[in-house]
């Protein structure tokens, strides 16, 4: 996003955040914005865009427990935590304790107060449509739906069962509730099909109004100069543009089971889209560790170096006790380093994993030595991952020469020499696309999230030894006020 906004709009977003508990939009005060107020200008419609994005990169959100701490935790990548580290409880399964229903709970309350803002953005984007104009209508409202489904969606994939492809029945159970206005009533939980259909109506009229994105669109510069002069529609690598949203879709459908129709959008993604894999012989990953041009969709974290360099440290201090490592042989197992042209060669063993006293700590998001534009940045959804979706679309189709080509374009863009065979099983394939997954995504959420899309039961688990899942330990639980005034299932 653009770094003039984020100073007044870090205020902003805590003001429409404290709307969403009192009765702000019925009490005028000399220190707050009106709805009224806030959407009769295009300036308040951006501001309000960027409050929303702000609000993502929030330490319960993705600034830290959706991306590179808790959801890594659930999914046992760092060495076992000792007993007096803030998030002990979550990495051991043990949700009901205090400091974990907290911890929780505030995930929840994150998300949907963000949600919040976003519905009441997208209201006043039809209630004052003829402030915006064209172009600042399709972009804003289109960013603005993309973003109500990728909070949504996560908060399904969170606090709802996973496995759907092998679990048809649970298309009929209740998901979590998906909510479109902004108002205070308690919405009610739709079951699992109602609710991919309202995601799906969302994600279509985003691409449908994002067609207008400068990512996408074939206008020339000129047709932009006039509504993007203050450079607000730049970096839409950093936003939830057209081609984010079409990664979004290929993660709702294939968390369906639907994995042709994800296999489709992936690749169309793959063809279309502005990011590209990089070239390890060339690229400067030590010092561009989020591999910028491969990046969707990032979030920019003001102040990140004091969230996390402290915890990404394993030296001799055990009295860090929530130092996030990983073990060597958890290391050396995932980038398979006893095979010299495989887990050798690859950028993301010898350049992004560093070896310290205690373990092996991941340098991906370590706010030190990146070149200046990398700072603050987490990258939430990443071209390979599309790759990935593709291959493994491919592969259940058993179209396996186009599976094993998509991995392997992507392993030697890591460095790897050696390529999975022409001839490599489906079994084969579907091992390598779930290694992938692994090695790419330390550091980045994703890992739990494709273990629980899989239903795998055993995996990895700290202090190296195998452990065992299943909805028990995948499921969050709702918070207590949830289920107690909201009735939740």
């Amino acid at each position: 996003m653009n770094k003039i906004y984020i100073k007044f709009l870090m205020c902003l977003v805590l003001v429409l955040g404290a709307g969403c508990e009192n009765d702000w939009l019925d009490e005028q005060s000399s220190n707050q914005l009106t709805a009224e107020e806030q959407f009769e200008t295009i300036d308040g419609f951006k501001d309000a865009l960027i409050g929303s994005y702000i609000g993502l990169t929030a330490e319960e959100l993705y600034g830290k427990d959706l991306s590179w701490n808790i959801v890594d935790l659930l999914s046992q990548q760092y060495a076992a935590l000792p007993v007096q580290a803030q998030y002990a409880g979550i990495q051991q399964f043990q949700y009901e304790t205090l400091r974990s229903a907290g911890q929780i709970e505030a995930s929840w309350s994150g998300a949907y107060n963000t949600i919040a803002n976003v519905n009441l953005a997208l209201e006043m984007t039809e209630k004052n449509r003829s402030v915006l104009g064209d172009i600042n209508y399709r972009l804003i409202r289109g960013e603005l739906l993309g973003l109500r489904v990728f909070l949504h969606f996560d908060m399904m994939r969170l606090f709802n069962a996973g496995n759907l492809e092998n679990r048809p029945e649970l298309f009929q159970e209740y998901a979590i509730p998906y909510v479109t206005t902004f108002d205070k009533e308690i919405k009610p939980q739709l079951s699992f099909s109602e609710t991919f259909e309202m995601m799906e109506a969302d994600l279509q009229e985003s691409l449908s109004l994002l067609e207008e994105d400068p990512v996408f669109s074939e206008q020339s510069d000129n047709y932009y100069a006039e509504v993007n002069r203050d450079g607000f529609y730049n970096f839409r690598e950093q936003r939830m543009n057209y081609f984010a949203v079409k990664a979004l879709l290929a993660r709702v459908l294939q968390w369906q089971g639907d994995q042709e129709a994800a296999g489709t959008v992936a690749q169309e993604i793959i063809d279309d889209s502005f990011a590209m894999l990089i070239d390890s012989d060339s690229h400067p990953v030590s010092t561009d560790r989020i591999l910028y041009q491969e990046v969707l969709f990032m979030i920019d974290v003001e102040g990140l170096i004091d969230d996390i360099n402290p915890l990404l440290r394993a030296e001799g201090d055990n009295a860090n006790y929530d130092a996030l490592y990983y073990t060597s042989n958890y290391v050396n197992e995932t980038f398979e380093t006893e095979n010299v042209n495989v887990g050798v060669p690859d950028v993301r063993f010898n350049t992004l994993m560093q070896t310290q006293a205690r373990g092996v700590v991941n340098l991906k998001l370590f706010q030190n030595n990146m070149r200046a534009e990398n700072y603050n940045q987490i990258p939430l959804i990443k071209l390979p991952e599309m790759y990935y979706i593709a291959a493994e679309a491919y592969a259940k189709s058993n179209m396996l020469d186009q599976a094993v080509e998509l991995l392997n374009t992507v392993r030697s863009s890591r460095g790897i020499i050696e390529q999975i065979p022409s001839d490599a099983s489906q079994e084969d394939v579907l091992l390598e696309v779930y290694k992938e997954y692994h090695k790419e995504f330390l550091g980045e959420g994703q890992w739990f999230y494709y273990l629980k899309r899989n239903g795998i039961a055993e995996i990895p688990g700290v202090f190296d030894n195998t452990i065992t899942i299943d909805d028990q330990e995948y499921v969050l639980p709702y918070p207590d006020n949830e289920v107690e005034f909201g009735n939740r299932n």
